[in-house]
């Protein structure tokens, strides 16, 4: 059936380097990615998918579902730009979700299309998932009951070199601390006032010296996004946002609190009121290494994208605007040499040994985390930039909209696909999978997000 499999692929092939392309040249930010969200729900009403929109509370998410009965297995789709990351300094795909959700797309299509011809029992579901950079719109979709029906959770992320991502990423609460205050002539009666900069200000020094006290592995934050609009007027309102980081999701609450705790002593020092209202909180991702032993054999026998002289000659291009040195840091930190992957592009897949590998935590977030403490979860990382190109920047918003970037979404597409079909053939993978993540996440998935918050739409 493996063959099958790959000529649907291969039929899709346009239709995913279109939906790429499209989404690509329309950038949308989190929660207002509503092009991408339309594109999506016409591609699988029209495949006979049952689809469902504005899952929740957020316009832009969806859920395709085709068949019932069997094993579910889910794809998860992104599609949020970024801000500040074309040549211009305008939003872009630099994170490649362009082409993360067109590979996740054409993956439940032909699966759930080879189930059909063949009259195989099982289910396909697509998450079509908005805001994965700030808004965490998983977490929100989980909190509605998304992902606790399947048997398994497939993803994958554009990157500069080919491996399974076994690492896990650090837990998360955002919150926006405002200081309410009263305003006053800051020269004629300033006595009057109290100052709600004062409040945010103070409170950062707060969290500051709450370094020293933390572990190690945790990051914080912050930035002042209000805090008044003329020096001569004490301003009565500010806010703070913070970002709190740990290795698990048992790590943040404890600090959190003590955040929490520098923002009540700003108030009382400055005499001013204070809200804390959290926006986003995320797990730590749960990488399944039974799930993952499947995609790494998948991946080793397709043997990585398949790139051309264009692409080589354009990543070399696109590597010349670097800073010196980048390219061989970046080996480097893959514990490799440019011999073994490759200068420009990489079609190598990478053993266990490089910066994803198993046991290792990367120093950011990703509400992936949250699906795999849910059901079992796999991630690949597949080469679609050249090697050095860090994320979020104009060269990798160039790669995404590039030839070369097609590939790697088209890699990866038959990598989580074929590794779909793999679980759906051996039902024991699964039930191994589900034991190993009962073991490992120690109870049941409790969302983190307070009763009260809502996606932050505005």
């Amino acid at each position: 059936m493996k063959k099958t499999l790959m000529d649907k692929l291969d039929d899709l092939r346009s239709t995913m380097e279109r939906a790429a392309l499209d989404i690509w040249k329309h950038p949308e930010l989190g929660f207002k990615e509503r092009y991408a969200a339309d594109l999506y729900e016409g591609l699988f009403s029209s495949a006979g998918f049952e689809v469902v929109k504005g899952v929740g509370e957020m316009e832009t998410a969806l859920v395709a579902t085709w068949g019932d009965g069997g094993p579910n297995i889910g794809f998860l789709g992104e599609y949020d730009a970024l801000p500040g990351v074309t040549k211009d300094g305008e939003v872009g795909h630099g994170c490649g979700h362009n082409l993360l959700g067109a590979a996740a797309a054409g993956s439940a299509l032909a699966l759930a299309d080879l189930l059909k011809e063949k009259g195989l029992p099982g289910r396909v579901t697509f998450y079509g998932c908005p805001a994965e950079e700030n808004g965490g719109g998983k977490v929100y979709m989980a909190r509605e009951g998304c992902f606790f029906d399947l048997d398994a959770a497939i993803t994958w992320h554009p990157w500069d070199f080919n491996a399974l991502w076994a690492a896990s990423s650090l837990a998360l609460n955002a919150c926006d601390v405002t200081f309410h205050g009263k305003s006053a002539h800051a020269a004629a009666s300033p006595q009057e006032g109290r100052s709600a900069l004062d409040g945010a200000i103070l409170m950062d020094v707060g969290v500051n010296y709450l370094r020293e006290h933390m572990i190690q592995e945790a990051r914080i934050h912050s930035v002042i996004s209000s805090g008044g609009d003329t020096p001569n007027v004490v301003p009565a309102k500010a806010t703070i946002c913070y970002y709190v980081r740990t290795p698990r999701r048992d790590q943040i609450e404890p600090l959190f609190q003590r955040v929490v705790n520098c923002a009540k002593g700003a108030g009382l020092m400055t005499d001013t009121s204070v809200e804390v209202k959290i926006t986003n909180a995320l797990y730590d991702y749960l990488p399944n290494e039974t799930l993952g032993e499947v995609a790494r054999d998948v991946m080793a026998e397709l043997e990585g994208p398949e790139f051309d002289g264009e692409d080589l000659a354009l990543a070399k291009e696109i590597q010349s605007t670097l800073p010196e040195g980048a390219v061989k840091a970046a080996l480097r930190g893959y514990r490799t040499t440019s011999e073994h992957l490759g200068e420009n592009l990489s079609s190598v897949i990478m053993d266990d040994n490089g910066p994803l590998g198993g046991g290792k935590t990367i120093s950011g977030s990703t509400d992936v985390g949250d699906v795999s403490y849910i059901a079992p979860t796999v991630q690949m990382a597949i080469a679609s930039m050249p090697i050095g190109v860090p994320a979020h920047t104009w060269q990798s918003t160039q790669a995404f909209g590039s030839p070369m970037g097609l590939k790697g979404m088209f890699f990866a597409s038959k990598a989580m696909a074929l590794t779909g079909l793999r679980l759906i053939e051996d039902g024991e993978i699964l039930k191994k999978a589900k034991k190993e993540l009962e073991v490992a996440r120690g109870g049941p998935y409790v969302s983190p997000l307070p009763p009260e918050a809502r996606p932050k739409l505005g």
